[in-house]
């Protein structure tokens, strides 16, 4: 192997074109590289040592499309560290103006967009902004798929729900937008997770329980916590415990502290479990507007 290739593909992060590579050997050498197997395509005109072709796709496909392409759509999903299908993971997502028509590649899906999509920084690779990535997927993932990455996004602070809204609004032809839309809108309200959007659509959106505020900080001596859905004038947190969370036994004891704190401000403290809301509906209504209804009745003046 020729070591002036190495030099070059390591200035250049792995993957070079072939005028990159011509300026540190001859045209015979780099073919002689080529049919020795010690250098590969991985896509056309990207060239790398074949041990990091898999490694490097996502930098050889941008080789390959040029300065203007961009990662996007699951790619950049993945890219961003947002939940996207396993099974995408061999194909690369980028997309191109509409003015080019490339030519089509194994293991390369190509977009083309007559407007640029907004473009964030990571290090040598170009790749569309969290906001869009997860705009420009919805229509592509099942449904059940389709609100783990705007939901992912949200709550690890990559985007925020008016980011979102924005890039919702800018495609106008996007198969599903009223439902993202919907979506985007109970993340700006303050869900951040599965069960808080199922909760607030099934159990609390109804007269009597559509008061409560959504990720309410309540102060205590001990110190401020948020609740999923609180009830200023009952003194009444919701909170909404996932399947997959509150069950180790420090999740077990940070949980009694907390509902401790707030009891010593006289909030109270009632906790509706994933099997539960999901599994009695009406039981899990029917509780919360009784307890409400105890905590007024307990304030009320008596004559």
């Amino acid at each position: 192997m020729r070591r002036e290739i190495d030099e070059v593909l390591e200035q250049l992060g792995g993957v070079g074109s072939r005028r990159e590579l011509l300026r540190a050997v001859t045209r015979h050498q780099l073919d002689n590289e080529l049919r020795k197997g010690h250098l590969l395509a991985k896509f056309s005109g990207a060239y790398c040592r074949p041990w990091d072709a898999d490694r490097l796709a996502e930098q050889a496909a941008l080789v390959s499309l040029g300065p203007d392409a961009v990662l996007s759509h699951l790619t950049a999903l993945r890219m961003w560290n947002l939940p996207a299908p396993t099974a995408t993971a061999d194909v690369v997502d980028v997309t191109v103006p509409a003015r080019r028509c490339p030519r089509p590649q194994s293991g390369l899906r190509i977009h083309r967009v007559a407007t640029p999509p907004p473009a964030g920084p990571s290090g040598r690779l170009r790749l569309v902004t969290p906001a869009e990535a997860v705009v420009t997927t919805w229509p592509l993932l099942q449904r059940r798929d389709q609100r783990a990455p705007a939901i992912a996004a949200v709550r690890q602070r990559l985007v925020k729900p008016e980011q979102l809204s924005e890039r919702v609004g800018a495609h106008t032809r996007l198969p599903g937008r009223r439902q993202l839309g919907r979506l985007v809108g109970l993340l700006a309200a303050g869900c951040e997770s599965e069960l808080e959007i199922w909760g607030l659509l099934a159990v609390f959106d109804v007269p009597g329980l559509r008061h409560g505020e959504r990720q309410l900080i309540l102060r205590t001596p001990a110190g401020s916590f948020r609740v999923d859905l609180g009830f200023e004038a009952e003194r009444v947190a919701f909170e909404l415990d996932g399947r997959r969370f509150h069950s180790s036994r420090a999740d077990r004891e940070r949980d009694l502290r907390r509902d401790a704190a707030l009891a010593t401000i006289d909030w109270l403290t009632v906790r509706m479990s994933w099997e539960r809301m999901h599994h009695d509906v009406a039981g899990c209504r029917r509780d919360a507007l009784a307890i409400l209804a105890a905590r007024r009745s307990r304030s009320a003046p008596r004559h």
